[in-house]
């Protein structure tokens, strides 16, 4: 529901594997103390938010197993702190933030080579491309 922005103390939000549906209410980006936000497992479908590009504090974003889809939205670059970024089972395309620690991009529909941005995350410790539509190999750059 909208009123989740009326929570902008809170500093972490996990409500994963439930049964909401509906979209990602925008009142969310509200919410700027969060170092955590976790929405995945659930039916939320459309795309994520423009006004996420305001939670600034976020660490970690999971927002896999849902029906959300678009591309990934440019606002995401302004996550500075942000270290995990899940879209596991989305069908997100896109390019990706570089400051990057995890990053899980598996079974979605990315098509051809695996994202080339991926090479400028130099910081990145773990990265799964599994079950996607990859056919080329991967450059060697990464």
């Amino acid at each position: 529901p909208s009123e989740i922005g009326l929570l902008t103390e809170l500093d972490g939000l996990i409500l994963g594997n439930n049964a909401f549906t509906g979209s990602v209410p925008s009142e969310i980006g509200l919410m700027t103390e969060l170092t955590t936000l976790s929405l995945d497992g659930n039916a939320f479908t459309g795309s994520v938010p423009s006004k996420i590009g305001l939670m600034t504090k976020l660490t970690t974003l999971s927002l896999g197993n849902n029906a959300i889809t678009g591309s990934i939205p440019s606002e995401i670059g302004l996550l500075t702190e942000l270290i995990y970024f899940s879209l596991y089972g989305t069908g997100f395309t896109g390019s990706v933030p570089t400051e990057l620690y995890s990053l899980d991009l598996g079974s979605n529909a990315f098509t051809g080579s695996a994202p080339s941005e991926i090479r400028f995350l130099t910081g990145l410790d773990f990265l799964d491309l599994g079950s996607n539509n990859l056919t080329e190999s991967v450059p060697s750059e990464i």
